[in-house]
C-alpha cells in the first residue's frame, strides 16, 4: 500500500483547517446575533414590565411585589413571546420561584448600567421603577429557538462540495493540470458565500424575532387599555431601540421597506379596529458585510494554501529557479505593497462605500446594495458631467494632431530648436492650480488679456469663463495647451527612434514629403500614437484640478465633468455612497480604456 505524499497531506490538511475555521467563523456569528436578540427582548419586556405594572403603593419608588409578581407570570403565558423570561424582583426571581437568584455582583454590575448585560448565557437588562429613577430588580431573556448559520442549506451544500474539490485539489497536487485547482477555487467561494448567507439570515431571524415580540408587548399594552387608547409615549417606551409611528394596516409579518437610511425592517402593530402602528428599526442583517469578507477570505485559504504547496512542489525540484523567482519577489515586493496600499486598497474601499449609505450625525453605514447606483441614473447632474467629461475628451485628438505638428517642426538638434521645446515643457512643469490661476486672469472679464487684445481689434469682450457657450471650450483650450509640451516630446522621441534608412530608401524611390509621412512614418509612430492617445483619454476623464480652479463646474453645471461632480457628491453635499458608485463607474470607463490600449498594442507589434 503507497503511502500519499506529504505535498498532498499538506493540502488536504490545509483545506480541512480553511473549512473548520469557516465552520468556527458561522457558529460564531450565530452566537452573535442570538445574543443581541437576548439583550434587546430582555430590554423591551423591562420596559414593557415598567408600563404595565402599577408602583408601590407606600413607597416612593418600585412595584409591590404581588401585582410584579402576576405581571412576570403572565409572561410566560403570552403566545408567541421568542425568549425564556426570568423577572427578579431585586435579586429573587418571581417566575420560577425555586429557580437561582441572581448573584448580588451581577444585580450590583446591573444597577451601574443602563444597557441590558449577558450574564450566565442569557441577557438581563436593569428593571427601573415606574419614573427610571432606580433599579428595583432585574429581566433576563433567553432565545427559545434560533437558528444556526450551521443549519444552513447554503453551508450545507457549499461545504459539500468544498471538501469534495478540496480531496481532488490535494489528490492533484504534483500534476501539471490547473483544473481541481480552479475548482477548488470555485467551490471555495461557494462555501464561503453559503457560509454568509446562513450567517445573514440569523441576522435577519434576530432582527424579526424581536420585531414580532415588540408587536406582542405593544398590543397587550393597548388591550388592558380603554378602547386601546393608551398614551403613544407609553406604547414608544416599550419598543425603545426602534421607530414607533401611526400606519395604515399591514400584513403583522416582519419585512424589509426601503427608506432615505436604507433598509428598514418593519413590523404592522393593530392597536384596535382601525387603528394601526408600525414598528421600524434598523435590522441586523443590514450590518452583515465584515462577516462576508470574514468568511470567503477564510474560505479561500484553503485553495491559496493548495496553490502553495502545488508550487512548492514544482520549485523543490527546480532549486535554481526558486532562487531566482523568489529573489524577483523580493524587489517586486516594495511596489507591490505600494499598489495594494494605495490602489487596490482605496479601490475596495469605493466597491464598500457604493453599496452603502450613511446619514450625517448617525454612526455606520447602511447596506443600500445597488441604490446609489439607480440614483446617479435618476440624477441629470451626472448626465451633464458625463456629457461634458466626453466632449472634453473629444479635444484629446485635436492636441495630438498639434503636438505632432510641432514635433515634426522641432525634430532637429539646434540651439533654437531645444530652446522652444523647453519653453512647451513650461506648463508641464508647473503647477496644475498655477496654470489655472495664471488663464483665470487671461480670461478674465473686465482687465483680462485675451479681452484686451478683443477690445483693440474692435471686437466685443467675452466672459470666456461665465458664459455656458464658451467655459467648456476656455478649459478645454487650457488642458490642450498644458499637454502640448509633453505629447510633442513623446512625438520628438518617437520620430528619432525611426530608423532613417527607411526615410533614405523612400527619397530614392522619388516619395515626397507627404508620402514619406503617410507612408512611412505616421505607421511607425503607431504604438507612441496609441501611447499618447490612451494617456490623453485617461487624463481627460479624469481632469479635476484646472476645472476646480478656472470654473468650479460653472456656470450651471457647463463645465461639471466626472472627477468634479464626484468631489462636489461626497464633501459638499455629505452622500459619500452615490460618489462611491460614481467613483466605480469612472474605474469602468478608465478600465475600459485600458483594456483597449493593451488589445491594440498588441496588434500593432508587428508595426514596431
Amino acid at each position: 500500500m503507497t503511502r500519499p505524499a506529504p505535498a498532498r497531506v499538506a493540502a488536504v490538511a490545509g483545506a480541512l483547517l480553511s473549512v473548520a475555521a469557516v465552520l468556527a467563523a458561522a457558529w460564531r456569528a450565530g452566537e452573535r446575533y442570538a445574543t443581541a436578540y437576548a439583550l434587546r427582548s430582555a430590554a423591551t419586556i423591562s420596559h414593557y414590565l415598567a408600563v404595565v405594572t402599577p408602583p408601590a403603593r407606600d413607597r416612593a419608588s418600585g412595584y409591590d411585589l404581588a401585582p410584579l409578581l402576576v405581571q412576570a407570570r403572565g409572561l410566560a403565558t403570552l403566545p408567541g413571546l421568542g425568549v425564556q423570561v426570568e423577572v427578579y424582583h431585586g435579586t429573587a426571581p418571581l417566575v420560577r420561584a425555586t429557580g437561582p437568584s441572581l448573584s448580588p455582583d451581577a444585580f450590583d454590575e446591573i444597577r451601574g448600567r443602563d444597557s441590558a448585560e449577558w450574564v450566565h448565557g442569557q441577557g438581563v437588562a436593569p428593571l427601573w421603577d415606574k419614573n427610571e429613577r432606580d433599579v428595583v430588580g432585574a429581566v433576563a431573556a433567553r432565545p427559545k429557538r434560533i437558528a444556526s448559520p450551521l443549519l444552513s442549506l447554503w453551508l450545507l451544500v457549499g461545504l459539500l462540495v468544498a471538501l469534495a474539490a478540496a480531496w481532488g485539489a490535494g489528490s492533484a497536487v504534483g500534476r501539471p493540470s490547473r483544473a481541481p485547482l480552479l475548482r477548488y477555487l470555485a467551490a471555495s467561494l461557494m462555501l464561503g458565500v453559503g457560509a454568509y448567507l446562513g450567517v445573514r439570515g440569523a441576522a435577519r431571524q434576530s432582527t424579526d424575532r424581536w420585531l414580532s415580540d415588540a408587536r406582542l408587548l405593544v398590543q397587550d399594552v393597548a388591550a388592558r387599555a380603554p378602547r386601546g387608547r393608551v398614551p403613544l409615549a407609553d406604547l414608544a417606551r416599550v419598543g425603545r431601540g426602534a421607530t414607533l409611528a401611526v400606519a395604515p394596516p399591514a400584513t403583522l409579518t416582519p419585512r424589509r421597506e426601503a427608506s432615505e437610511r436604507g433598509r428598514d425592517a418593519v413590523v404592522a402593530v393593530r392597536l384596535s379596529a382601525g387603528r394601526w402602528l408600525e414598528l421600524r428599526t434598523t435590522p441586523e442583517d443590514a450590518r452583515t458585510d465584515g462577516w462576508l469578507v470574514l468568511l470567503v477570505t477564510l474560505a479561500l485559504l484553503g485553495p491559496g494554501a493548495t496553490a502553495v504547496v502545488q508550487w512548492g512542489a514544482g520549485a523543490v525540484a527546480r532549486p535554481r529557479e526558486l532562487r531566482t523567482t523568489a529573489a524577483a519577489w523580493g524587489f517586486l515586493a516594495p511596489a507591490a505593497a505600494h499598489v495594494a496600499l494605495f490602489a487596490v486598497g482605496p479601490l475596495l474601499f469605493a466597491a464598500y462605500v457604493a453599496v452603502h449609505r450613511s446619514t450625517p450625525g448617525e454612526p455606520g453605514a447602511r447596506f443600500v446594495g445597488l441604490e446609489n447606483f439607480a440614483d446617479l441614473v435618476r440624477d441629470p447632474v451626472v448626465w451633464t458631467a458625463l456629457r461634458n467629461t466626453a466632449l472634453f475628451a473629444l479635444s484629446v485628438p485635436i492636441g495630438m494632431a498639434l503636438a505632432l505638428t510641432a514635433a515634426l517642426i522641432l525634430q532637429g538638434s539646434g540651439r533654437g530648436v531645444r530652446l522652444a521645446r523647453a519653453v512647451l515643457l513650461l506648463p508641464v512643469a508647473s503647477s496644475a492650480v498655477a496654470v489655472g490661476l495664471l488663464w483665470r486672469w487671461v480670461y478674465h472679464a473686465d482687465f483680462g488679456v485675451l479681452n484686451g487684445l478683443l477690445l483693440r481689434a474692435g471686437m466685443p469682450a467675452i466672459d470666456w469663463l461665465r458664459d455656458p457657450t464658451t467655459a467648456l471650450i476656455a478649459v478645454t483650450f487650457v488642458a490642450v495647451w498644458a499637454q502640448l509640451g509633453y505629447q510633442t516630446a513623446v512625438f520628438v522621441a518617437g520620430l528619432q527612434a525611426i530608423p532613417t534608412a527607411y526615410l533614405d530608401a523612400a527619397r530614392a524611390d522619388g516619395a515626397g514629403a507627404w508620402r514619406r509621412f503617410w507612408h512611412i512614418t505616421l505607421p511607425l509612430l503607431r504604438p507612441v500614437t496609441l501611447f499618447v492617445l490612451v494617456t490623453g483619454l485617461i487624463g481627460a476623464f479624469q481632469v479635476f484640478t484646472l476645472v476646480y480652479t478656472l470654473t468650479g463646474g460653472e456656470p450651471g453645471h457647463a463645465t461639471d465633468v466626472i472627477a468634479l461632480r464626484i468631489y462636489h457628491t461626497a464633501w459638499e453635499s455629505l452622500r459619500f455612497g452615490p460618489a462611491g458608485a460614481l467613483g466605480l463607474v469612472l474605474f469602468a470607463i478608465l478600465l475600459g480604456v485600458t483594456w483597449m490600449q493593451f488589445r491594440v498594442l498588441r496588434r500593432s507589434r508587428g508595426h514596431v
